[in-house]
C-alpha cells in the first residue's frame, strides 16, 4: 500500500513569512501526485507545522526566528488547491522539522512518497523518519514536488537522501 506525505504545504510556508517563489511553483505537481495516489487506493497525509502563540519560546524559534504557522491563524492552514483534499487526508501536526508521530503511521506501507517544503529541513527530516518507520519500503522524493529557498542546501539534502536509500526522482 502507498502513502503520500505532503510536508508543510501551508500558507505561511508557501506565500507567507517563510514562503518563496519555488514553493508556489510546485502546487500543481503536488495536486497531480495527490490525484494519482488517491486514484490508486493510496492514502494521503498532510504533515503540518503548528506552533503556539508563544512561538518565541519554542525550540523551533531557536533555529528559526521567523514566526509562522501559529495555531488558529490563516497562515497555519493548507495553501491553495490542497484545501480541496483536506477531508480525504490524515492530518498530523508537528512542532519540529521531523515528526516522530509520523513513524507509527507509516509502518504499514510498502511505498512512501514525500512532497512539499523545505527540501533541506522538513523533507529531509521526514524522509529519514519514513525510512526508519518502514525500512523495506520504497521511499520516494520527486524533485518537481519539493522546494527550498536555498538550492545548494536542497542539492546537498538530495545527495544525503540518495545515500540513505531514498529514491530521488
Amino acid at each position: 500500500m502507498k502513502a503520500l506525505v505532503v510536508v508543510c504545504y501551508q500558507k505561511d510556508r508557501v506565500s507567507g513569512p517563510m514562503g518563496h517563489r519555488f514553493a508556489k511553483m510546485i502546487e500543481n505537481n503536488i495536486c497531480e501526485r495527490i490525484e494519482a495516489t488517491l486514484s490508486r487506493g493510496g492514502e494521503l497525509y498532510f504533515l503540518m507545522d503548528v506552533f503556539e502563540d508563544d512561538y518565541e519560546r519554542s525550540a523551533e524559534a531557536i533555529r528559526n526566528p521567523v514566526r509562522h504557522c501559529i495555531r488558529g491563524t490563516d497562515g497555519a492552514s493548507l495553501y491553495g488547491k490542497l484545501n480541496d483534499y483536506q477531508s480525504r487526508a490524515y492530518i498530523i501536526r508537528k512542532d519540529t522539522p521531523g515528526c516522530v508521530d509520523l513513524i507509527d503511521s507509516l509502518k504499514r506501507y510498502d511505498e512512501i512518497e514525500l512532497c512539499g517544503v523545505d527540501t533541506n529541513t522538513d523533507i529531509l527530516s521526514n524522509a529519514i523518519m519514513a525510512r526508519t518507520a518502514s525500512p523495506f519500503a520504497k521511499v520516494i522524493v520527486r524533485q518537481n514536488c519539493v522546494a527550498a529557498k536555498d538550492s545548494l542546501l536542497a542539492e546537498e539534502a538530495t545527495d544525503l537522501m540518495t545515500a540513505l536509500g531514498i529514491t530521488v526522482m
